[in-house]
């Protein structure tokens, strides 16, 4: 049951007062954001170049984290003899094609 004084209407109010914090904080981040912005803006910097570039740097770590990943797996696949089927970036890699459609595909057959 949900109620006053009850464990779970304690976790509720647990759970509201930290939302309640991390909005805060990040109402306070945005503003923060604002006032760098306005920084850079002063000292004669572009801010959208900025972002961009920032942007930019950001997916290039997460890339990076993923191209080790990947590079992983394939070594595990490697050293434990697993088959991998892997399209590397840039291939084309079209959907199969429906049973009808294929060159392998069986006739149908006539049934007079």
């Amino acid at each position: 049951m949900i109620g006053h004084g009850t464990d779970a209407g304690a976790k509720l109010t647990a759970f509201s007062e930290r939302m309640e914090r991390l909005l805060d904080d990040m109402d306070a981040l945005k503003e923060d954001l604002r006032e760098l912005k306005a920084e850079i803006r002063n000292d004669g910097f572009n801010v959208r170049a900025l972002s961009k570039l920032v942007t930019i740097r950001r997916n290039k770590k997460t890339a990076e984290i993923e191209a080790e990943l990947l590079n992983d797996l394939v070594l595990y696949a490697h050293a434990t003899g697993t088959p991998l089927d892997v399209a590397m970036p840039g291939d084309e890699v079209s959907p199969p094609l429906p049973p009808a459609l294929r060159r392998d595909a069986q006739a149908p057959a006539d049934d007079d």
